[in-house]
This record gives structure tokens, sequence and C-alpha cells, in this order.
């Protein structure tokens, strides 16, 4: 009787730990609601940018383009369109087309939730903590070969030009899981256009 009291605490302390460890589990998700959480995301976040795009973006601007694949003269929901805000403005003149190719520094995040603060980052060429193109080595892409956020957004970018571009779901990668990205999320993007190519020619050796 003694041994089966000695025991008997040791075998409570393993029980309560292991319902402590799964309820922890239950209770904590950080993707919970995901779907909705995103979609709520996109509306209070939209009423922060212009509907109006400037013909020559300025740092601190903020405005909102509609998907290239999509009719300007139809009327479409918060979800249709790429949120732009301008953190540098570059030097160049000229804007990458659908069939060109370019190089940028990129870094992707999804939205804050509890457990990042800032957004999880996902995918990146960053080799540091902020953009220095000193250091970063872009990647090339063709436009055509981007989501359609990034493309829509790049093809009214210049060289030089760093932006935060924040892309609802169905202008990224949908529903569908996609390694580390759950479906219906909203995907934050940091992007500077370093190099365009057109049609046809290569971009510089590297």
């Amino acid at each position: 009787m003694k041994r089966l009291s000695a025991i008997f605490p040791i075998v409570l302390a393993v029980v309560l730990a292991a319902f402590s460890s799964c309820k922890e589990t239950e209770v904590f998700d950080d993707h919970a609601n995901w779907k909705n959480r995103n979609s709520d995301f996109i509306s209070a976040s939209a009423s922060a940018y212009s509907d109006e795009v400037p013909q020559a973006p300025a740092k601190g601007d903020r405005f909102r383009i509609l998907s290239y694949k999509l009719d300007p003269e139809k009327s479409w929901g918060n979800g249709s369109f790429v949120y732009c805000e301008v953190l540098e403005q570059g030097n160049g003149t000229e804007s990458p087309y659908y069939t060109d190719s370019i190089r940028i520094n990129y870094r992707v995040r999804l939205i804050p939730t509890d457990y990042y603060p800032e957004g999880q980052v996902v995918d990146q060429s960053f080799k540091t903590a902020n953009l220095d193109p000193t250091v970063n080595i872009p990647s090339s892409f063709l436009v055509s070969g981007l989501i359609d956020g990034v493309t829509t957004a790049v093809m009214r970018m210049h060289c030089g030009d760093y932006w935060r571009l924040l892309i609802p779901s169905g202008l990224g990668y949908g529903s569908n899981d996609r390694g580390v990205i759950p479906g219906n999320s909203a995907l934050v993007f940091e992007v500077n256009l370093t190099e365009i190519a057109p049609t046809g020619q290569d971009l510089s050796p590297r």
C-alpha cells in the first residue's frame, strides 16, 4: 500500500502534465479562423490607400492598383486590388512589361499574428534585416512568372523603387497551401526593383 501511495503522485503529475500540454496545443493556434482574419485585415487596411495612382509615385505615397487581369471599367471589391506604399523612390524612368525579365530584392511576410507580431517571414532574398542594395543579391524573374499581385505592382515600378505591397489572397496563392504559406493568406511583400531586361534581351551578367 505504501508503494502504491508513492507511485500515485508521480502518475498523477504525468497525467496532468500531458493534459496541460494537450490543452495548450488546442488553445493556441496562430492560424485559427485564418481566412476571415486575412479578409478582415485587407478590409481594415484598405481605407489607408488612395484610389488614385500617381504618375510618379514618391516616397510615402499610398495607393491601390487594380489587378492587371481585371477590367477597370467595372466595379471591384477590396480583394481585387494591390495596396502599395512607396518606401523609397528610385531614379529609373521605365517600367517593365509583362513579358520582360527583372531582378528584385524581396521579402515576403504573412499578416501579423500573436506569435509573429511583424508577420512571419516566409520567403526572401534579403541577406540583411533592412534593404541594403550593396549587400543583397537580387533574384531574377519573368514578370509574367510572378503571382498576380506582384506582377500588377512591378509593372508600375521603376528601377530603384522600393515598395511595400499588401496582396489579398486572391492575387497571391488563393486557397491553396504553398509550403509554409497557408491557404487564404494575404501577403506583405517588400520589393526593390533593380534591373529590367526588355523582351528578347538578357539581364546583365552576374
